[in-house]
């Protein structure tokens, strides 16, 4: 691993820590506000754990004798939807603050990644048995066995496979053709990663190359052995004219995977910028 690597970062051991856990021993929240942790250093995770502990126990005294999965879906609903007020938010979509569990639970809006943790959240502490669901351009979730698809984005709908279809169009248009394994239910490494992309996006689109890095390495801190990741933390480090460290980030690469499709143009990219240190130097 090359020296310019991510540093020991007591949020960074955490999460890794965190997802090295089997599957169902995932803290889902947990994860999320350690990511919100990397823009709050300061933030009370435990004071938003309890905020869900609160909201899953008012739902589960208005269900604890239901057995029906509407009825249910209908109450959990009315619950975040009518009397809380989340909302999904449309007119300020790529606010990093959407990206944030606490920010999420503070305004009461969110993206469809982070309104379905809260959803999921709420759901696991009902022991109610839902799961997310993948679909590129918006996140869901799903009752497994009875296949009902939710949409916590807007305001916990139920949606046919048709409709997840056009939502999925809606925000991608026809450039990724739609398949009925984008449904399949994914696990909570997936969504972490997920929300990390996610944020890592709306960094880079608002030009803070910085917390986009900040992201990254906390994605290699959950995906130690991505080169993918390596490749992302070079162009990042090449923004802010670190040329040393994105050498030695291309190095790597090349090291690990001196066969890739892209190894002449990582090799070039890397030749050139040995140019661009000598002459600094």
């Amino acid at each position: 691993m090359p020296d310019s690597a991510h540093r020991p970062d007591p949020v960074h051991s955490r999460l890794a820590e965190l997802m090295q856990q089997p599957e169902e021993q995932i803290r889902l929240a947990e994860a999320a506000l350690l990511i919100a942790a990397s823009e709050y250093p300061n933030l009370d995770a435990d004071e938003y754990v309890g905020r869900l502990d609160a909201m899953a126990g008012t739902v589960g005294k208005r269900v604890s004798s239901e057995t029906d999965p509407f009825q249910i879906i209908s109450k959990i609903n009315q619950f975040l939807f009518q009397e809380e007020g989340f909302f999904g938010n449309t007119k300020d979509y790529y606010d990093p603050r959407n990206s944030f569990l606490n920010d999420v639970l503070d305004r009461k809006t969110g993206i469809p990644i982070t309104l379905a943790t809260v959803y999921l959240e709420i759901a696991e502490r009902l022991r109610f048995p839902l799961v997310g669901v993948g679909m590129p351009g918006h996140f869901l979730v799903k009752h497994p066995y009875f296949h009902i698809l939710i949409d916590p984005f807007s305001q916990g709908r139920i949606l046919t496979e048709a409709e997840c279809q056009a939502r999925m169009e809606e925000v991608l248009g026809d450039s990724v053709p739609f398949h009925k394994s984008f449904l399949d239910a994914v696990g909570k490494r997936h969504i972490v990663i997920r929300m990390l992309n996610n944020l890592r996006a709306v960094y880079l689109n608002l030009r803070q190359y910085p917390k986009a890095l900040s992201i990254t390495d906390l994605t290699l801190a959950v995906q130690p052995d991505s080169l993918e990741e390596r490749k992302q933390r070079a162009a990042l480090l090449l923004h802010l004219r670190r040329y040393s460290e994105a050498a030695a980030e291309l190095k790597y690469y090349l090291d690990q995977t001196p066969k890739a499709d892209d190894a002449e143009e990582i090799k070039e990219t890397l030749a050139n910028l040995r140019k661009t240190i000598a002459q600094l130097n």
